[in-house]
């Protein structure tokens, strides 16, 4: 008996032994790379480095620094995605060759855009064939740019007298800061060549529709409320509208605005479409669906991707340790840092709880009055202040071109939130070093860094991406009153 159980014991070690040889030659494999190959991911447990170049198969188990993060004992691990220079050098083409007017050339000069980029051609010579177009790519990589100049060439082919109050081409945006910063854009470019831009956004419509002025306009650029009510009583005419251009479409045509967006489009469906985004739809709502039929795609390759052109911290902190890291932050912090929550409340309490500790800042968020909102934001872009406490309304299109950090002091819960977030930073123009400091609490919030984290290591675009968030959220709630509900017997 007793030399059987040796024996067995013996099988049993050398079993063991066996299985430790494998794992250590396969973390020893995953580990080995060329002296050559920077690194990608830097870990705090170093054998958990990825290296740029490294790729697995489709049956690889891929080794993530963020994989036990839901355990207590993961407190104070991190792990940074490193920026890596993109040695593709980037096809470009002159303004020339796209046929811009030599007036909107120098106009652009002066901020420093000296030359097209290939998806800015591309979404040119498409949006010029006057089909209908979905341009979708990385956030802060010229988008509008790349829409504006086919439209205002368009405009200025076919200079036809026109109606006043009834412009030419409509562009949407789902907010008031993102309206007036398009509308600055589009006035820059077509004050030179004599076109006429007008911003119209919530706030006043009252007063415009019992005092309406009337006034020559090429471009209209609205948000959704104000734009449909003064349509509806006759203060713009859309009837001749040639182009109509949803900004952010992904946000637009969420369902938290689909039914003005809906009436809008019914008004000018005589017009070429033209959707923009950082995401690309899942799914487009049934007034959409006659368009997809023709509707031409110009994809950015990099769209749905983590960027790597900024260096990205992830940190796995406990809840009640955020505010003293957040000061740890932003006290020595000089430049322009815009610190992201997930709710109104905590945005206003983060704003005040710097303040109280010596940190002026400037805080917006969706509940705000908007003559304070626009108040907080000139004086964070004046600044006045370095420090800017924002929930989503501050990730969505606007031009952060002096912000070089983003910190999320609440990590977001939907992938799509998270691209347009760190699209702050790293932006054509943006300050060399960018960063982003993400702070991880939460079992959901460690979700979405795994999901980050792999599609990173395996070089893909993140899955899950959908920025239709109030879909998302209303499905989430009624699978849980389904879980919850008590099953209901048949009577009888």
């Amino acid at each position: 008996m007793s030399t059987c159980l040796y024996s067995r014991n013996a099988f049993k070690s050398l079993q063991i032994i066996k299985q430790k040889s494998n794992f250590l030659s396969t973390a020893v494999k995953l580990k080995k790379k060329p002296a050559s190959n920077p690194v990608l991911i830097s870990c705090k447990r170093t054998e958990l480095n990825h290296y740029l170049g490294t790729h697995y198969g489709k049956l690889d188990e891929v080794p993530l620094a963020s994989k036990g993060w839901n355990h207590s004992k993961s407190k104070n691990d991190y792990f940074t995605v490193l920026p890596i220079p993109d040695e593709s050098a980037e096809t470009t083409h002159s303004f020339l060759e796209l046929g811009v007017n030599t007036k909107i050339i120098e106009a652009m000069n002066e901020y420093g855009i000296k030359a097209a980029t290939e998806f800015q051609f591309n979404a040119n010579q498409t949006i010029q064939r006057g089909v209908h177009t979905l341009l979708a790519a990385e956030t802060g990589c010229g988008k509008t740019i790349a829409y504006l100049l086919p439209i205002i060439q368009a405009l200025l082919q076919d200079n036809k007298p026109r109606e006043l109050n009834s412009p030419r081409v409509v562009i949407v945006v789902p907010n008031r800061e993102l309206a007036y910063q398009i509308g600055d854009t589009a006035a820059t470019l077509c004050n030179p060549v004599g076109l006429h831009v007008k911003t119209v956004v919530g706030g006043k419509v009252k007063k415009m529709m019992l005092q309406p002025t009337f006034e020559e306009m090429d471009i209209l650029v609205a948000t959704p409320g104000a734009l449909g009510k003064l349509s509806t009583v006759g203060v713009y005419k859309l009837m001749e509208v040639e182009k109509l251009v949803l900004d952010e479409a992904d946000t637009l045509i969420d369902d938290s605005f689909i039914e003005r967006i809906e009436s809008l489009i019914k008004r000018m469906s005589q017009g070429q479409l033209i959707m923009v985004s950082a995401t690309l739809p899942k799914k487009l709502p049934d007034i959409l669906v006659p368009y997809s039929e023709t509707m031409e795609e110009v994809l950015s390759p990099r769209l749905h991707k983590p960027l790597l052109n900024i260096t990205q911290k992830f940190m796995r902190i406990s809840k009640t340790l955020k505010p003293a890291n957040l000061l740890q932050i932003v006290k020595p912090s000089k430049q322009p840092l815009l610190v992201f929550t997930n709710r109104n409340q905590t945005c206003k309490w983060l704003a005040m709880f710097l303040r109280q500790n010596g940190v002026p800042c400037s805080n917006i968020s969706g509940d705000m009055n908007y003559a304070i909102r626009i108040e907080q934001w000139n004086q964070f872009v004046r600044g006045e202040t370095k420090i800017l406490s924002a929930t989503d309304i501050g990730s969505r299109g606007l031009n952060t071109i002096q912000i070089n950090h983003v910190l999320n002091y609440d990590f977001p819960f939907y992938a799509a939130d998270y691209i347009h977030r760190i699209g702050r930073v790293g932006r054509l123009g943006s300050p060399d070093s960018c960063k982003v400091t993400n702070f991880i609490t939460s079992e959901q919030e460690v979700k979405l860094v795994q999901q980050i984290e792999l599609s990173i290591r395996k070089n893909q675009p993140l899955t899950n991406v959908d920025g239709n968030i109030t879909n998302i959220v209303q499905k989430k709630i009624l699978q849980k009153i389904k879980k919850e509900a008590p099953s209901v017997l048949p009577i009888g």
